[in-house]
């Protein structure tokens, strides 16, 4: 079963910021659709048939998001990368991929709260039109700091995920070492539950999603306190 070592680990975050970027500042040549980006990760944890699964399932679920206008998405790239990455060292398993999928779908929905920062923060650095009219070069460094932060944004969050989602799922029945019925049942509960409050909160948005995804986090530490 492959292993993520730290060189491993360092490309697999420079993937996520570029599968990250890709999305909407540059260049949108599609590897951030799940399909890519999930096998990918698996790729890089060398099993890409195990991305490339993760990656099916994740495209199918995201067809109910198209990415145009105002409508808020999921971040798919880094999600369906360290999904992709953590199911395909986790040995394989019907109960595996359902977590990895899981993962990747919160994930995305993290990922989706970041973009929304990201934007704010990028009309504070355009700031008023009338400075950078005088000198256009300006404008054009603040774009390209726009588009590094993109980047930054895509790979802190591959970063941050990767290990945990790869930890997580190596203790769910049918991967290797899996752990007793009950504590795997926990985590399975955790990931699930978490992500059945994302996609609610996708779903209704508002203050009823904020409340739907409160409601998945408490169904999940109840599952923990339980098992």
């Amino acid at each position: 079963m492959p292993e993520l070592d730290a060189w491993t680990y360092l490309v697999a975050v420079l993937c996520g910021g570029l599968v990250g970027v890709d999305a909407v500042s540059w260049p949108q040549v599609m590897i951030s659709r799940p399909l890519v980006a999930a096998t990918l990760g698996g790729f890089l944890l060398g099993d890409p048939g195990a991305g490339l699964l993760v990656g099916a399932v994740l495209e199918l679920l995201g067809l109910r998001h198209p990415p145009f206008g105002a409508a808020r998405y999921p971040d798919t790239g880094p999600a369906a990368l360290v999904a992709g990455a953590a199911f395909a060292v986790s040995g394989g398993g019907v109960t595996s991929l359902a977590v990895a999928v899981s993962t990747g779908w919160l994930l995305g929905w993290v990922g989706a709260h970041t973009v929304h920062l990201l934007r704010g923060l990028n009309g504070r650095l355009v700031g008023q039109p009338a400075p950078l009219s005088v000198a256009p070069g300006r404008l054009e460094r603040r774009q390209r700091l726009a588009v590094g932060l993109d980047f930054a944004r895509g790979a802190l969050l591959t970063a941050a995920f990767l290990v945990p989602a790869a930890l997580v799922i190596r203790v769910v029945p049918g991967s290797a070492g899996g752990p007793a019925p009950s504590v795997a049942a926990a985590v399975l509960a955790a990931v699930v539950g978490g992500a059945a409050g994302a996609a609610a909160g996708g779903l209704f948005g508002g203050r009823r999603g904020w409340l739907l995804l409160a409601a998945g986090g408490l169904a999940s530490v109840v599952a923990l306190v339980l098992a």
